[in-house]
């Protein structure tokens, strides 16, 4: 079992609190999942459960994690540069501890991870040079071999194509060591977690809150759901009873003054200013009554972004026309994209996806005859230090309009003015979409566009862009905006890209 005992983690920079009073509980075999947007906190506290030490250095940590499980097995979210520089021999053995390594378990599992060790050390090859799923495979087979009864996966599935994660998941379900994890990927939670947990910002990123559900995601959907309807509906219900009493005694106040101003009568004066006396009392309670309502539930989901000043494209006008065309990566490409196509792009991990996406885009950036909009998978490497998100929406709307959009976005004042690189991933992926919808762009061309996005923010995303008025060209591994929003589906092999029928 590990516990937590009024665990608070405080940023040290700003002053924040991204985790506040957090009372948690994972018992043997739970396969609990954090969520929640990028920048709550989720990495900062698998780290603290891990070792509250190690993150001392920029998060102020209060209270008590009690950890009863005797090893822990920890994935970080990426390899660090240097690791990806090893050989895969150097990474597997060069730090082993060989007093808890268990040969045996570790060759029985790489038959079951189908992963051929012998050969990926014989060719020397590096970790550079594997698949996202070969990375993640030899890194759980160093974890797994020296057999932890708890296993910390910070958003493993993040860069794996679809053959990979499937095996993730079947080796998450099937496994019986206690797993917490990370993750965005909506699907992945449903086939995995047993439990959840949520972490948000709330009231502008200043108020952080916890929510704990002990079942699997489709049913925390549910719940929460019911839960902000029953809130909304409650504190609607009290306000509006509230407005009721207000008129009522405000009418009856009116009168009451009207009879005291016109009346002759000493004695029905008196009473009427004691009637008048009581109202008065009357009404400072209800406004006390303000102070007890049920708050208004915020939609932390809620992403106010609607494409409707796009101007559509002919559904019959083509865009690419491509016959036997030849790519920089070997392969050959049959393509036709017309006007109101909404395409995915799907593969193998390192088979050419990102570079057949900007090939695409070079082409079309030369139309004039079309607005192009692009969201990268890397956005660091589109995003100018110098600018805030404030400058980055000026570029193509005016300043007040872009101060609106942000605002409704919760971005706070300091964010709006501060640097790009400042934001989360989940707040550099929402000024893309900001900037393509202000931008009028009707064409979109998107590598990766929900993977930085909360799994409860991700179908708002997808019906944003199912009901985009143009063209949308994407890359991705998401199943549930392969499924809702692309209507035709185009697979690239190390031979040639294709249409899936």
């Amino acid at each position: 079992m590990l516990q937590t005992q009024h665990l608070t983690l405080t940023h040290q920079k700003d002053l924040q609190d991204l985790v506040k009073d957090l009372g948690l509980v994972v018992n043997d075999g739970d396969k609990l999942a954090i969520i929640g947007e990028e920048g709550t906190g989720k990495s900062s506290l698998i780290k603290a459960l891990i070792d509250i030490t190690s993150i001392s250095d920029y998060i102020k940590v209060e209270g008590k994690v009690i950890n009863h499980f005797h090893h822990i097995g920890y994935l970080p979210q990426s390899l660090t540069a240097n690791q990806l520089e090893q050989s895969v021999s150097d990474f597997l053995y060069g730090d082993m501890d060989y007093s808890m390594f268990d040969f045996s378990l570790f060759y029985k599992l790489a038959e079951r991870f189908q992963l051929e060790v012998e050969k990926l050390e014989d060719n020397n090859q590096t970790l550079y040079s594997l698949s996202g799923g070969e990375k993640l495979k030899i890194q759980l087979l160093k974890i797994l071999a020296q057999d932890p009864d708890l296993l910390i996966l910070d958003e493993p599935s993040s860069d794996l194509d679809p053959d990979s994660v499937n095996w993730l998941e079947q080796f998450i379900a099937q496994s019986d060591k206690t797993i917490i994890f990370i993750s965005h990927d909506e699907t992945f939670l449903e086939n995995t977690a047993t439990a959840i947990l949520h972490l948000e910002l709330l009231k502008k990123r200043s108020t952080p809150r916890a929510s704990y559900f002990q079942s699997n995601y489709r049913n925390y959907k549910e719940n929460r759901k019911k839960t902000f309807e029953r809130q909304l509906q409650r504190a609607n219900k009290e306000r509006e009873e509230h407005r009721d009493r207000m008129i009522r005694s405000h009418r009856i106040h009116q009168s009451v003054e009207h009879q005291l101003r016109h009346t002759k009568n000493d004695a029905a004066g008196r009473l009427l200013a004691k009637k008048l006396k009581n109202i008065l009392s009357q009404e400072k309670r209800y406004e006390k009554e303000t102070e007890k309502f049920t708050e208004i539930p915020q939609d932390m989901d809620a992403i106010n972004l609607f494409f409707s000043e796009t101007t559509p494209l002919s559904t019959n006008k083509i865009l690419i026309n491509w016959i036997e065309q030849p790519l920089q990566t070997g392969q050959t490409a049959n393509l036709l994209i017309k006007g109101q196509d909404k395409l995915v792009i799907t593969g193998s991990n390192g088979v050419g996806k990102t570079r057949l996406l900007k090939k695409i885009m070079n082409e079309l950036s030369s139309r004039t005859d079309l607005s192009l909009g692009y969201m990268p998978q890397h956005y660091d490497d589109f995003l100018n230090p110098n600018l805030s998100p404030l400058d980055f929406l000026s570029e193509v709307t005016e300043a007040e309009k872009a101060r609106t959009l942000l605002a409704s976005l919760r971005f706070t004042k300091d964010e709006i003015s501060h640097s790009l690189m400042g934001l989360s991933g989940g707040q550099k992926a929402k000024l893309f979409l900001a900037k393509m919808v202000l931008a009028g762009n009707n064409v979109l061309i998107l590598d990766e566009p929900t993977r930085h996005f909360s799994p409860t923010s991700q179908p708002i995303i997808r019906e944003i862009l199912s009901d985009f008025p143009g063209a949308i060209i994407s890359v991705s591994h998401d199943r549930n905006y392969i499924r809702e929003v692309a209507q035709k589906r185009y697979q690239l092999t190390p031979e040639k890209l294709e249409q899936i029928r």
